[in-house]
């Protein structure tokens, strides 16, 4: 006869705690956040607010590499060239007297100055100063890179220092604005682009109807 005693089943113990992967300890949370995370997060803010408000306000403080200096005149290809702003820095481009050992200029120039870029490219062109600027408008890189950037106003007539006739717009943008301008020169085509802040001072404004005035050909004006 079985004893009944030893046919008693063992109590069964109670389940041990597994916690998922995720589990923080109380003892290592604060306000419900894992204490680890705390400083790397905090590490990747600060890299953000250094990035994207810091570095621009230096930035624009900081005197450029390659300052502009008066009487300074940058030089494109086809003996086009220009005078930028002094106080200005060259970003890209060459001094007139500078040519590379290629012995060709390069065919765009930008000096950047009050948070104000422009620059200024040429390439052989077949047409007038009015169909230039119509393909700026389409094919520009300030007009298309995502900046919302459009042209504002009808074309009006620029006439630069040495007399030479073109067109120009202005451009506008949500925080941005500026202007674009066109010249042709016995079939080559010359584009300037300002573009900077909306809020861009007269004397910024004045800086580059000077730039755009003072380009220059040393042959004749094809309007």
């Amino acid at each position: 006869m079985p004893d009944p005693e030893t046919n008693k089943s063992s109590p069964v113990p109670p389940p041990w705690f597994e916690p998922d992967s995720g589990w923080v300890p109380a003892d290592k949370r604060l306000f419900g956040v894992d204490r680890r995370t705390i400083a790397p997060t905090l590490v990747v803010f600060t890299l953000v607010i250094v990035m994207s408000v810091v570095l621009p306000v230096v930035n624009a403080k900081v005197p450029y590499a390659d300052t502009v200096k008066a009487g300074d005149v940058v030089e494109l290809q086809g003996d086009v060239t220009f005078v930028p702003e002094a106080g200005w820095g060259i970003t890209s481009g060459v001094r007139k007297g500078n040519a590379p050992l290629s012995g060709e200029y390069p065919a765009t120039a930008t000096v950047e100055g009050e948070a104000v870029k422009f620059t200024v490219h040429t390439a052989p062109f077949d047409g007038d100063s009015n169909k230039l600027l119509d393909q700026i408008e389409k094919t520009s890189d300030a007009l298309n890179h995502g900046r919302g950037i459009r042209v504002a106003s009808a074309h009006a007539t620029i006439v630069t220092d040495q007399g030479n006739q073109g067109a120009t717009a202005q451009v506008t943008g949500p925080q941005s604005g500026g202007l674009i301008a066109a010249f042709v020169f016995e079939g080559r085509g010359v584009e300037a682009v300002a573009v900077g802040p909306s809020d861009t001072g007269p004397e910024s404004t004045a800086a580059v109807l000077q730039m755009i005035r003072s380009i220059s050909h040393p042959g004749e004006t094809k309007q």
